[in-house]
């Protein structure tokens, strides 16, 4: 610990030195912002001299709107805050041609240009093709992948949700959760089993227009929007600028639609049936599947160049059946001895069982220009869900051991970019999000059992039935140029107040080590809880940063930043005041620039799971008691049976937090070389390295030294007290190691292509949940192994391949005009899982033992393939109006792609006949069919 505080402290005092040192000579500025674009240059004759005065006009095409300025003696210019979008930049001195050039601006962009400018009569006005695209970005330090609004229309996204988007990316993969369930827990966003740099779903950021769209109950996503809404999508995966905070991993950065100066719409429909789909490889049938999705949107001027709208309405209806795979042997076998002990639960099935959901999503926004110097913003957001058996249910649990899911989202954010003077800018943003879940357990009787790699049933124990989040956040950031720097720094405060409403176990949990033992009555543990189900919590956050960025010569871009995050919890736990995290950056692009070298090092610390904090709260054995019995114990239970209260004399289980808990952080080390191929084209190849720190685990900190049947009160346990006490600690680490290779081939008359490769590796001692608990809990390191997200090969290709409209060509020219295919291939290698017995061999009340000397995940899983496709064609049937007729197909190869091992080996010498087989795959083909109108 001192170790890293020196190191830390060390790192603080040089980023400190660098902020306050003065180079001196002629500095050029592009300060790096997460919600707009920064365009910046130099004007310069032919011969290379610097023009001084030169007048710079700006215009955004979409809107037509301008910004001007006057480069400085140097030639030097800067526009900070561009919000996305087309735009016309035009240079004019006396005694110089004008210079015009037309490009496009992206999210968190720092573009920096040369302008040459020709003396009057020499030389014709320049002119750049429409719309063109900065190749590679010279002053972008941190690692980033973009993707454009063309990507975002024209790729084929099964069920389009956008947040797969993120996936493109290298050195992000899926979270390998052991489930496929649409819905993570506690969360109604789907696609959240997002990885970053082998990491934690957990550990990821998510913001929205310059927002916090996190939610902080579930640590993940928090709300959900149209693929229409979406406008500019980003992943930062290492390298992230001080104004990301509270992530030790990844960032997703998203910018909604806008409207602009001229009226556009859309509407849409998309529809599957089952008719077209393959069968499932553990289905005996098709999946009774059929879906519709719609919706319409707006955009345009309500004042023309000074207000504009955009708004959009979306709804989908999804009914479709998901498998359990129970074998029918043990379903028999099941049912057989529930009746024969006459439980009072639903029997257990296997094959199809019904799911789906139906959600509405509105979206509007309004931009303002109050004046010349104030751009006003206003977004309102609703999601709306519902779905029946939403949660654990399918593989080896039972329907009755998932639960549904009802949800509303509703969000309210206001910003304000106002310019204060020439050389200072101010951010103002403030949002109010009221989220409800609710997730009702299909068994209301109980109790739940668990018999080793054999079926889950009864009721769900598993996680929270209901949660509410009011959030307010306010943000305020300021930047201010100096002759030799852009600086920026703001704050951002966050409250939350949430309810957490987790019932656990209090209809009784019994886990049987095998299916014979389960005939027999002869369970493992029993547990059961008595109590009050609901816990309510505060949590204020405040984060402040510093950020600067300049050019001690041209083609070098240095930023430096201090980010400080504190986060409130309630007593007993003490607030971790030691959250600094510097970060530093470089881009250095030498010669022609069409080479860069981006390298950066950084601390980027993460928030306390709100879920821990709440079960610690709950669970403290006055208001909440857990019961914990072996078989035979003193007062346990015959299966099935229950208790009616708490066992006279026995001591609870309680969970704890520990009260000096930190928060967890990553150092980040990254180093990049990107270079420019054509006009359209670049390839790069980069190293990542995070070495995560004080990731929490749940420890049992009195585990029992003696078995049941030794006949020892309490077990011998170190405390007499209580009996297990699971204490969450800041106690695992990760470690994460990669090659990544990117090539991007921006979009050219015809065709576009974007490849992503990763070759990584991930280590660490705890899984993917913050409660995960190692197998000696006195002996975390006995667990160090590789990360269940180890995906050693990860591969993407997306692109498209579209026929030019021509009206000279050739009549199959003509007829294929129009005519695009678009489409996604990924492959990744098998992840691991943990090889466990399926007993408790070493007497600590937890099931999750590995045979005698077998490490942690040393299983190795299922590889994965997939190619989805996407064919339209687009007719214009009037000046204004156009269709577009689109099929997609996801799998389309129908590659049987295998998921989650049987993992439980079995006590003896040998495995189980059912060890390494998988019990779910993932979606066999499907098809959909879909009409656009625009006008």
């Amino acid at each position: 610990m001192r170790q890293h505080a020196r190191r830390r402290f060390a790192i603080i005092l040089f980023l400190v030195g660098v902020i306050i040192f003065d180079t001196g000579g002629s500095h050029a500025l592009a300060q790096q912002a997460i919600t707009s674009a920064t365009l910046s240059g130099r004007v310069e004759d032919t011969a290379g001299a610097s023009i001084g005065g030169a007048l710079i006009t700006v215009t955004n095409l979409d809107r037509n709107q301008t910004w001007k300025a006057t480069a400085d003696e140097q030639g030097r210019f800067r526009f900070l805050y561009l919000p996305v979008g087309a735009y016309r930049l035009r240079v004019e001195s006396e005694g110089f041609t004008a210079f015009n050039k037309e490009l496009t601006l992206a999210i968190g962009q720092a573009l920096d240009i040369a302008v040459k400018l020709a003396v009057a009569g020499v030389a014709e006005n320049v002119s750049i093709v429409a719309g063109e695209k900065a190749v590679i970005e010279s002053s972008r330090t941190q690692l980033a992948e973009s993707v454009a609004p063309q990507e975002i229309n024209q790729l084929p996204l099964n069920g389009r949700n956008y947040l797969d988007l993120a996936l493109l990316a290298p050195a992000v993969s899926r979270t390998n959760t052991g489930n496929n369930e649409r819905f993570a827990e506690t969360s109604a966003v789907p696609g959240t089993g997002i990885s970053v740099a082998g990491q934690r779903n957990l550990n990821n950021g998510f913001i929205v227009d310059g927002l916090s769209a996190n939610d902080d109950a579930a640590d993940l996503a928090g709300t959900f929007f149209s693929q229409e809404v979406i406008r500019e999508f980003q992943v930062v995966t290492s390298g992230g600028i001080a104004e990301f905070g509270r992530a030790s991993s990844g960032v997703v950065n998203i910018i909604t639609q806008s409207g602009t100066n001229a009226w556009r719409g859309r509407f849409y429909g998309f529809a599957r049936n089952q008719r077209f789909d393959a069968r499932n490889a553990f289905a005996s049938s098709k999946d009774p599947l059929t879906e519709a999705q719609y919706g319409a949107g707006i955009g345009g001027p309500l004042v023309r160049a000074r207000t504009f709208l955009f708004a959009n309405f979306e709804q989908t209806r999804l009914n479709r059946a998901g498998f359990v795979t129970i074998s029918p042997a043990s379903v028999a076998a099941i049912n057989d001895t529930l009746n024969r002990f006459s439980y009072n639960g639903p029997r257990a099935q296997t094959g199809e069982y019904s799911t789906g959901y139906h959600s509405t999503n509105y979206f509007a926004r309004v931009d303002h220009s109050i004046n010349q110097s104030n751009l006003l913003t206003a977004r309102y957001s609703l999601y709306d869900i519902t779905s029946a058996n939403a949660r654990n249910v399918g593989g080896l649990n039972d329907v009755s051991r998932g639960t549904g899911l009802t949800d509303r989202d509703q969000t309210f954010a206001l910003s304000d970019t106002a310019t204060l003077s020439a050389k200072a800018i101010n951010e103002a943003r403030f949002q109010f999000t009221r989220s409800r879940l609710a997730a009702p357990v299909n068994d209301a009787l109980g109790p739940a059992i668990n018999i080793a790699g054999v079926a889950n049933l009864g009721t769900a124990t598993f996680s929270p039935t209901a949660r509410a989040i009011d959030l307010l956040e306010a943000v305020d950031n300021l930047s201010f140029e100096t002759s030799e720097h852009t600086t920026k720094f703001g704050a951002d405060f966050l409250f939350n107040r949430i309810n957490i409403i987790f019932p656990g176990a209090l209809q009784g949990v019994y886990t049987f080590s095998s299916l014979d033992s389960f005939k027999a009555g002869r369970y493992v543990t029993f547990q059961q809880a008595f109590g009050e189900a609901e816990q309510r919590q505060l949590n204020p956050n405040l984060g402040l940063f510093i950020q600067d960025e300049w050019k001690p010569r041209a083609g070098l871009t240095l930023n430096a930043g201090l980010r400080y995050d504190l986060q409130w919890l309630p007593d007993p736990i003490r607030t971790d005041a030691t959250n600094f995290a510097p970060r530093i950056g470089m881009a250095f692009a030498p010669a022609d620039h069409k080479t860069v070298v981006r390298a950066s090092f950084g601390l980027y610390f993460d928030r306390v799971p709100l879920r821990a904090v709440s079960n610690a709260l709950q669970r403290d054995g006055v208001k909440y008691r857990v019961a914990v019995l072996a078989a035979g114990q003193t007062g346990a239970p015959v299966f099935p049976n229950v208790l009616a209260t708490f066992p006279e004399g026995l001591l609870t289980s309680i969970t704890t937090i520990d009260p000096l808990i930190q928060n967890s952080y990553s150092e980040q080390v990254s180093l990049q070389i990107e270079r420019e191929l054509n006009r359209a084209a670049s390839l790069s190849i980069g190293y990542q390295h995070l070495r995560g720190l004080h990731l929490i685990i749940s420890r049992n900190i009195n585990v029992p030294r003696f078995p049941a049947s030794a006949g020892v009160p309490n077990l011998g346990r170190p405390d007499s007290r209580f009996a297990n006490v699971n204490r969450f600690e800041s106690a695992a680490d990760s470690y994460y190691d990669a090659m990544t290779v990117s090539f991007r081939s921006h979009a050219s008359r015809w065709a576009s292509l974007r490849v992503s490769y990763t070759l990584s590796k991930a280590i660490d001692n705890a899984g993917n949940f913050f409660f995960s608990t190692p197998q000696n809990n006195f002996n975390i390191r006995d667990d160090r192994g590789l990360s269940a997200n180890d995906q050693r090969h990860r591969l993407t290709v997306s692109g498209s391949l579209e026929v030019p409209t021509a009206s000279s060509e050739s009549h199959l020219r003509r007829a294929l005009a129009g005519f695009q295919l678009s489409y996604i291939f990924t492959y990744g290698s098998g992840q691991p899982f943990n090889v466990q017995t399926g007993t408790d061999r070493n007497f600590d009340t937890n099931v999750n033992d590995r045979p005698v000397g077998v490490g942690r995940n040393t299983g190795r899983g299922f590889d994965f393939a997939s190619l989805d496709l996407r064919l339209s064609r687009r007719v214009r049937v009037a000046d204004h109006f156009a269709i577009e007729a689109l099929a997609e197909g996801f799998n389309v190869l129908n590659r049987t792609n295998l998921q989650f091992p049987n993992n439980i080996f079995g006590p003896g010498t040998k495995p189980l006949a059912s060890f390494g087989r998988a019990t779910a795959a993932a979606d066999a083909r499907q098809l959909q069919f879909g009409l656009r109108l625009s006008f």
